[in-house]
């Protein structure tokens, strides 16, 4: 089930916001400096084709110089082109399961760096499953 939801989500515009990433990507790593960044944002594309499954959770203060420089020149861009598509969805009758997937992906858009993506499965034990995680890496989720 799975499969068919993340076929689903990539076919209703996570396509798009695969191939905005993956741009950027290649854009910063054309520079020495944003190698790094590259990798972050080539690890938010991949999170784009396949959503279900996993949870992303953005820790800003991490990076604040790279969010921060992120957010001011192009993460606003892919948060919004997000919302436009939460939108959409949102519109139709049954697009509100697509709708909020594209919500957390347009959290992700605005912090990717210093984010860290579980899976769901992980998540699923409640609230000792969520302080195991935070014992284990040692990450304020």
């Amino acid at each position: 089930m799975r499969t068919v939801k993340n076929i689903a989500f990539g076919l209703s515009g996570g396509w798009f916001i695969c191939l905005y990433f993956t741009f950027m990507a290649i854009i910063y790593a054309l520079s020495i400096i944003g190698i790094k960044k590259s990798y972050a944002l080539l690890k938010c594309a991949a999170f784009c084709l396949a959503p279900y499954g996993k949870n992303v959770y953005t820790h800003f203060g991490s990076h604040k110089f790279g969010n921060t420089f992120w957010a001011v020149t192009t993460g606003w861009q892919a948060s919004f082109i997000c919302v436009v598509f939460a939108g959409l969805w949102y519109a139709t009758i049954l697009g509100a399961y697509l709708g909020a997937r594209f919500f957390h992906l347009a959290q992700y858009a605005v912090a990717p760096f210093g984010a860290k993506c579980y899976p769901t499965y992980l998540l699923t034990g409640g609230e000792t499953a969520v302080v195991r995680l935070r014992k284990e890496h040692n990450f304020e989720l």
